[in-house]
This record gives C-alpha cells, sequence and structure tokens, in this order.
C-alpha cells in the first residue's frame, strides 16, 4: 500500500519518520503490533513507537494517537500516551536539554474505553472491517504508521422479508394464493451456521395466528427468493385474513436486530356463491394492494405483537422455487464512522 506524504506543521512526515524543521522532538517508527483486531471480539490496539530529535525546556506533553483513513486530516481520538523524555543541563549557560529514550514505546488502548458510542456500533456491526493508519502527534510534529490495522468485520446478520407479495388477495375457503418472497439481510450476509427459516401462517381479522402452513429454509450467505403455494383451509367463514411470514421464528440467528422478522399481508375470504363473480373494490384502498396482488409489509407493532402458539402444521403448502440472492441485489444499510478534523497542534 503506498502512503502519501503529508505535511503537517512545521514537520514533513512520512510512513516511517519524521524530518524535522526545527530541533525538537518528534515521534516516528509508528508501527501497529496486531494489524487485524476483530472488533468487538479483541478490542485492545498495539502501536510501538519512538521518540527522536531533542529540545530546551520540555514542558512534558504527552503522545497523542488517532486512527485515520485519510493521511491524517481527519481522525478519530484513541487516546494519548506519555513519552520517555529526560532532561538534564547542557552545560551550555546552565540551560536543560531534554532527550526521549532511544528505546521502543508501545501505546496500548482498549477501544471500548475511547470510542465514541455511535462508531463503537459502526465497528461492531460491520460486514467488512475498516482500514485505518495510525497517526502519532507530539506538540507541532507527528508521524503517520507505516502499516494499517482492519478493524471489525464481525457484524452480524439482520434477516427479514425485504420485499414480497401474493396474490389473489381475494379467495374462496378451498381455494389457494401463491406467495412470493424475497428473504435477505439488512447488515451482514451469514457465511456460516444454521440457516434461518421462513415460516407461513394464517391469522384471523385481530392478527392472531389460526393456522400455520410450514417453513422453508434461507439460502445463505445472502438470502433467497421463495415462491409458494398455500391452500386456504376449507370451512373457513368468509371476511378478513392475513397472510403471516416470519423469518427465523425459532431464533437460532443472532441478529442486529431481532425486531423486524415479521411481514404480512390482508387477504379477504369470500364465500363460495360469490368466487365466480366479480368482487366490488373495498371502500378504502390499502397502498399494500394492487388489483388482485396484496405486497408483504412490515409494521413495528406486528413484530412486538407477534406471538407464535406453536400451532400443528396444516398440511399443503408448496414450495414451487427457491433460488439464491445474488450479492449485487441486496441493499445495506450505510455506516458511517464520526471522523472529525485533526488539529496540526496537539497537546
Amino acid at each position: 500500500m503506498k502512503l502519501e506524504k503529508i505535511v503537517v506543521g512545521l514537520v514533513t512526515t512520512t510512513a516511517l519518520c519524521s524530518q524535522v524543521a526545527l530541533a525538537s522532538i518528534y515521534p516516528g517508527n509508528v508501527d501497529i503490533v496486531n494489524t487485524e483486531l476483530p472488533y468487538p471480539n479483541q478490542k485492545v490496539l498495539e502501536v510501538d513507537y519512538r521518540m527522536f530529535g531533542s529540545e530546551i525546556f520540555n514542558t512534558g506533553r504527552t503522545v497523542n494517537f488517532a486512527l485515520t483513513q485519510d493521511g491524517g486530516k481527519t481522525g478519530i481520538d484513541i487516546g494519548r500516551d506519555f513519552a520517555d523524555i529526560s532532561c538534564g543541563s547542557s552545560g551550555l549557560g546552565g540551560t536543560m536539554r531534554c532527550v526521549p529514550s532511544n528505546s521502543k514505546q508501545t501505546y496500548r488502548v482498549n477501544l471500548d474505553m475511547v470510542l465514541s458510542t455511535q462508531n463503537k456500533t459502526v465497528l461492531a456491526n460491520s460486514c467488512t472491517p475498516y482500514e485505518f493508519q495510525v497517526k502519532a502527534s507530539y506538540s507541532i510534529s507527528s508521524a503517520l504508521s507505516f502499516n494499517t490495522v482492519k478493524i471489525g468485520g464481525e457484524g452480524a446478520p439482520d434477516w427479514l422479508v425485504s420485499s414480497g407479495s401474493f396474490s389473489p388477495n381475494q379467495v374462496t375457503a378451498g381455494g389457494q394464493v401463491v406467495i412470493n418472497a424475497e428473504v435477505s439481510s439488512a447488515n451482514c450476509a451469514q457465511k456460516s451456521g444454521t440457516a434461518p427459516t421462513l415460516a407461513v401462517y394464517l391469522a384471523n381479522a385481530n392478527k392472531q395466528l389460526i393456522y400455520f402452513y410450514g417453513e422453508t429454509s434461507v439460502l445463505l450467505p445472502y438470502g433467497s427468493r421463495h415462491t409458494i403455494t398455500v391452500p386456504i383451509p376449507s370451512g373457513l367463514t368468509a371476511g378478513t385474513y392475513y397472510l403471516v411470514l416470519v423469518v427465523d421464528r425459532n431464533d437460532v440467528v443472532a441478529e442486529t436486530n431481532e425486531n423486524n422478522n415479521v411481514a404480512m399481508g390482508k387477504l379477504t375470504i369470500i364465500d363460495s356463491a360469490v368466487g365466480g363473480q366479480s368482487i366490488a373494490p373495498e371502500n378504502e384502498q390499502s397502498a399494500n394492494t394492487s388489483g388482485s396482488m396484496t405486497y408483504l409489509s412490515r409494521t413495528d407493532e406486528d413484530n412486538q405483537n407477534f406471538v407464535d402458539p406453536q400451532l400443528p402444521v396444516t398440511p399443503g403448502m408448496q414450495v414451487l422455487k427457491s433460488k439464491e440472492t445474488n450479492q449485487d441485489d441486496l441493499f445495506n444499510a450505510i455506516n458511517q464512522l464520526d471522523a472529525v478534523a485533526l488539529p496540526e497542534h496537539q497537546e
């Protein structure tokens, strides 16, 4: 990885060391020890560095550290370390001359202790690691690490019904409905472990589950599209019902959000006596219906009120097709790390 040369204050910094314009103490040879940090499973970052040069009347300033992705222009503060500096008379009129130790120093920091809540959340939920250099700053000088650290990449999936519909949305008891649904993760792909399932229920007008049709496995790692037919039990009275789809009903997958697994759509059961006749549209059209099709929707209320009563399986559900979702078709929340401009002079 080629690093750009940057200018900070009176010091021109490169990846390896700092070139001083005036006599001063400055950091250099910044080396990240653990270049892969699968946060939040591992949280301690270690950085080796050395101090060079000399100065008169050292004021005991500290070395400040920051994570940066743009060569040090902006960064995320990760704390400070005390430089190992000794001072003594130079013999020139009693002037006090201060020099740093010539030994390597190591800065260790638990990221949980220094990162903002937002940045901890972003890193913990990241699907791929964020790559950083470390910037060490002392007085008016600074240096960038010659290597990088990859942090995060351990984010969990967030399975949900990302899109779906069924038709017809008006059917006689004893008929059948065809469901098309896509299940994908709104966060990270699931590359291993037990796959979640997509379960199908029928609920009454009060959204209480009355039939369980069965479930089918979601395809890893990115999810899948499913075409399913379900029979409408004969003997149902005419009225309003709901088809309910639930992802990971048994909570076998640890997700970033467990409150968005339910999707449903309204289904009207009509009397068989009018089954062959044209059905007048309802007075109040739903935004989730279009002609004879109903689109599935997710609401916080439906998710919070969902209770699986462990109903016996109603036979007849058929999975006509399950096709793996292409990674390019996924939608993913864009997480942003909160970085601030780094001052050129740090106390």
